[in-house]
């Protein structure tokens, strides 16, 4: 059994202590959104898609290790129907967010926040989801189990160092022996992909030795420095500068990586709010790391110093 420690977020002013042992799995909330418009499909196959979705990531055991309850790995999984097609074949946007808890503290940080645009989709309501990592059975099936892997990835890199590298492996395993089919059903899956922001190219981000650095400051930032405010606040927030700066280093060598952008998304407003307390060379640091790597949101990084 994996013993998972989390330590306090040094923001928060009261704490409620609770232990967590063991290793995780998911605890998915899922959303499917029909489209505004008339629907050429049965509305009634909407609420079946969220049941199907929900009870096999929620009920499929991913990992060889021991779960208990309380250890599940927090996420939300929102699917917006953006196209219906009619007889159940769909195009739609994708939005799932996923966190792990501090130590010490009833705070959740947030681990990746993933957007992913126009997954086309096919759903049989009498047909159910299947774990693809080595079969590709359907798109939906393996949408869900592709992100359910990369959870796990993220979740395992933020407690030990590229300890996601089971996961990272499964991720790309299945996607490099995905189907030709599946991959012209789904140019997510493809290296010829239109989209930047696709599932190739996480799986590729998280291979890439480019990236290398930016695995260990996903395990720096949450287990070193996040986990140890409730020690010293202002050391911790010290070193988490060095690690900050050094994914700003790392998007210059490879600028605008999906995965990359996953994890500006989940972090932005929380390094305002912990720097906000910081010193003026902190402020005036995290500032010029996070709006090189972020520029669309500077004036949000500027507020800082407010």
């Amino acid at each position: 059994m994996r013993v998972v420690f989390q330590s306090v977020f040094a923001l928060l002013l009261l704490f409620i202590p609770f232990f967590r042992a063991g290793a995780q799995e998911l605890d998915m909330n899922v959303t499917v959104i029909g489209p505004n418009t008339a629907s050429s499909s049965d509305k009634s196959v909407f609420p079946q898609m969220e049941k199907a979705i929900k009870e096999f990531a929620n009920n499929t055991k991913w990992t060889n290790d021991v779960f208990e309850p309380n250890e599940k790995i927090r996420c939300n999984f929102q699917l917006s129907v953006r196209r219906d097609f009619g007889n159940n074949s769909f195009s739609c946007d994708l939005f799932i967010e996923a966190s792990r808890p501090v130590y010490g503290s009833s705070y959740e940080t947030n681990l990746m926040i993933i957007n992913e645009k126009e997954i086309p989709i096919n759903f049989d309501p009498f047909k159910p989801l299947e774990n693809s990592k080595e079969i590709y059975f359907d798109n939906l099936s393996a949408v869900v189990t592709f992100y359910a892997y990369f959870i796990l990835a993220m979740d395992y890199d933020s407690f030990s160092l590229e300890g996601g590298d089971p996961y990272v492996l499964t991720l790309q395993n299945m996607v490099n022996s995905m189907p030709a089919g599946a991959k012209s059903f789904d140019e997510s899956w493809s290296a010829n992909s239109k989209k930047k922001n696709s599932r190739f190219f996480l799986m590729e981000n998280l291979t890439n030795p480019r990236m290398r650095s930016f695995r260990r400051a996903m395990y720096e930032y949450h287990r070193l420095y996040m986990d140890n405010f409730y020690k010293d606040a202002a050391d911790s927030r010290a070193k988490m500068l060095n690690t900050i700066e050094a994914i700003a280093n790392t998007d210059q060598s490879y600028p605008n990586s999906f995965l990359l952008l996953c994890f500006v998304a989940a972090k932005r407003n929380e390094i305002v709010e912990i720097y906000k307390s910081g010193t003026d060379f902190e402020k005036n640091k995290v500032i010029a790391a996070m709006s090189s790597i972020d520029p669309a949101n500077t004036t949000l990084y500027n507020s800082i110093k407010s």
